[in-house]
């Protein structure tokens, strides 16, 4: 059953048809996240820069791409400024209008109960658009061949230890067959063939945030996952919900309405994110191994001296020493000799680099180039960590070949991205990643060991 939330969508995967007249300067990649997709005139660029200064903004490199994140308060008096300047932006809000023009809420009904010929007796399931789950498919055998019945027009799912494949039935001469579909087309058609059904926006008690139940998100498109994905988050606190700003609760059901799902503002409301969150640091040792070892390594890459405690570490450089604390708020802070820092960003590579460039400038530490060193010293625990890994290799590639092949590193985390570079060459996973560069440098990798 494909529950929301687990594919890996990048963000601007699904931006093609909102770019056939050409890019625009900005795209907003997340909510209120910006990153330069085509290049700027020296002039628009100074007076963008302008702009920042005066909403106290400092762009940064993410994936090596010029980004700037607004505060929601600002967003409207910079995107006015944008218009001004005559710098083009691309919008979450537009990438809806587009969105929905291809996406129609409209019921095709299925066809009769026909027998069809499969091509192997393995796992087989039917959509049921009216529960928008899967049924187990019935296969018999007869006279050497796999026989059961199906719906025409229907998707079905075929399950082995390769992954899942898809499949529509329809008819060909008046003879039932099926006919392969890629996953993403198959999961397009489900949109369609799908009964209405109601989902419920939670809200907590400030009224400041919306919620829905990732169980309720049942096999959805690629597409819709990607935009909601867009334009809310996830907090580690409450993994099972989708979170959103409130104010958005028009777009997303916008959103989910293509699709015939009616958003309905639920009665329920749940625990604030503030009541769940602790000034109260976490010990060491309930810390993500891997993640906090990248901090202590670069750290002593850099000139510093760590010793470690039950809650946190003391950090020594040139210009003193300062007191490392790890807390469950969203944001890291700095406080006279102590830093907090938020474990959810030893997750994002952007907020890690910027956390170690304040220890470095704090302490007087080596200036060492920190996004190169990062990318190299990454693991790959997640999806989110595996994307991250291949972009920086791909990114590096023509500059500095040895980087590159570094950045993909040795054993496991090379046979990691192995393993996904063979699912993109079987066809199993899309990507719009520059994989022939990546299969150059697997090769070099390899050629090195």
């Amino acid at each position: 059953m494909k529950v929301f939330g687990d594919a890996n969508l990048e963000s601007l995967e699904f931006c093609d048809l909102c770019f056939q007249q050409g890019k625009t300067n900005l795209c907003e990649t997340y909510k209120n996240t910006f990153t330069k997709i085509s290049p700027l005139h020296f002039s628009q660029q100074t007076r963008l820069d302008k702009i920042l200064n005066r909403l106290e903004v400092r762009p940064r490199l993410i994936d090596r791409r010029w980004t700037c994140i607004i505060d929601s308060p600002k967003r409207k008096e910079f995107l006015d400024s944008l218009w001004e300047i005559n710098v083009t932006v691309h919008t979450l809000d537009d990438h809806v209008k587009v969105l929905t023009k291809f996406y129609k809420p409209e019921i095709r009904n299925l066809g009769s109960l026909e027998q069809v010929e499969l091509p192997s007796l393995e796992s087989w399931e039917e959509f049921n658009p009216k529960l928008r789950n899967w049924n187990v498919v019935k296969v018999n055998q007869k006279n050497k061949k796999f026989i059961a019945k199906a719906h025409l027009g229907n998707i079905l799912k075929c399950t082995n230890f390769e992954g899942d494949s898809y499949f529509r039935t329809y008819l060909n001469n008046g003879l039932p067959i099926l006919a392969p579909m890629e996953k993403r087309g198959a999961y397009n058609i489900i949109a369609t063939i799908s009964e209405p059904i109601t989902v419920y926006w939670k809200v907590d008690s400030t009224n400041e945030h919306g919620f829905i139940e990732n169980k309720q998100l049942l096999n959805i498109p690629d597409e819709i996952c990607n935009i909601l994905r867009r334009l809310g988050t996830t907090d580690k606190r409450i993994p099972e919900m989708l979170l959103f700003d409130d104010d958005d609760f028009d777009l997303v059901k916008k959103i989910l309405g293509c699709i015939k799902i009616d958003l309905v503002k639920s009665s329920e409301t749940i625990a604030t994110l503030s009541e769940k969150k602790s000034e109260m640091p976490i010990t060491i040792e309930r810390l993500e191994k891997e993640r906090l070892r990248i901090l202590i390594d670069i750290i002593e890459e850099m000139g510093g001296k760590i010793e470690s405690e039950k809650a946190h570490f003391t950090i020594s450089g040139k210009r003193g020493s300062v007191k490392l604390t790890f807390v469950e708020n969203d944001k890291s802070i700095q406080d006279g000799i102590e830093i907090r820092i938020s474990v959810s960003a030893l997750e994002d590579p952007s907020r890690f680099t910027e956390i170690l460039y304040m220890i470095k400038k704090r302490l007087g530490l080596l200036d060492l180039p920190l996004e190169s060193m990062i990318s190299q010293h990454w693991p790959i625990i997640t999806d989110v960590d595996l994307q991250y890994v291949i972009q920086s290799a791909i990114s590096w590639w023509t500059n500095n070949s040895i980087l590159a092949s570094n950045i993909i590193g040795k054993k496991d985390k090379f046979s990691k991205v192995k393993e996904w570079y063979s699912k993109i060459k079987e066809g199993k996973i899309r990507s719009n990643l520059d994989t022939i560069t990546l299969g150059k440098i697997i090769k070099f990798n390899e050629a090195k060991q």
